[in-house]
């Protein structure tokens, strides 16, 4: 039989209509997380859930599974550790762009393209991280100052930076698009790594125990 723990306590037992982790952890988030708390692991017979493989194994059915293991923290502690993988994010681009500006500027291979690929990914997951942070902690960009602007106004120049990479790109016209990872993105790593420092800041500050 299938044992299920949350926080390390046993929740027992598993009722029998329950097949799949999918449905477990819907019952955790259902009956057995506080006002505020979220999943922050999946722990299927000792081994985490990776994010990558949340879409089929959480359809999998739990027969012959020993032991599931969840751990749960709340929303400022998860908010707080996305954070900072932001921001080791960010640190890594500030190493990578100059080489990756470079690749372009030369003759661009498949190497090239998918580290351009992954430039871009990364950047839409703190585009998407900074949303949720904005609806979880009402947090607004427009009203916080960063520098000579404000976190919004600094937020729309990558945007707009970034997708004038992507239309380079379309075109096929490299230089342009290195000089753009160069000129125009590189520049605003350091003032995105202000920007999630400030919006931490101001979690933590305002969600004090």
């Amino acid at each position: 039989m299938t044992r299920l723990y949350v926080d390390k306590q046993e929740v027992t037992p598993i009722p029998p209509d329950l097949t799949t982790l999918e449905q477990v952890v819907k019952l955790v988030e259902t009956n057995h997380l506080p006002p505020q708390t979220v999943i922050r692991q999946v722990q299927v017979d000792g081994l985490p859930l990776m994010a990558e493989d949340q879409a089929g194994c959480l359809s999998g059915r739990i027969q012959n599974r020993e032991k599931i293991e969840i751990v749960t923290g709340t929303l400022t502690e998860v908010a707080v550790d996305s954070i900072r993988e932001a921001v080791i994010y960010l640190e890594q681009v500030a190493s990578a762009t100059p080489s990756l500006a470079a690749s372009f500027r030369a003759s661009p291979d498949p190497v090239a393209f998918e580290n351009l690929k992954q430039f871009y990914d990364g950047f839409y997951w703190l585009s998407l991280l900074l949303d949720r942070l904005n609806s979880s902690f009402d947090i607004s960009l427009e009203s916080m100052p960063l520098g000579d602007a404000t976190a919004a106004d600094h937020h729309s120049n990558l945007i707009s930076s970034l997708k004038a990479i992507i239309a380079a790109q379309e075109k096929r016209d490299y230089a342009l698009l290195a000089d753009l990872l160069e000129y125009e993105v590189l520049p605003l790593v350091p003032v995105c790594r202000d920007l999630f420092a400030a919006v931490c800041e101001r979690i933590v500050a305002e969600h004090r125990p």
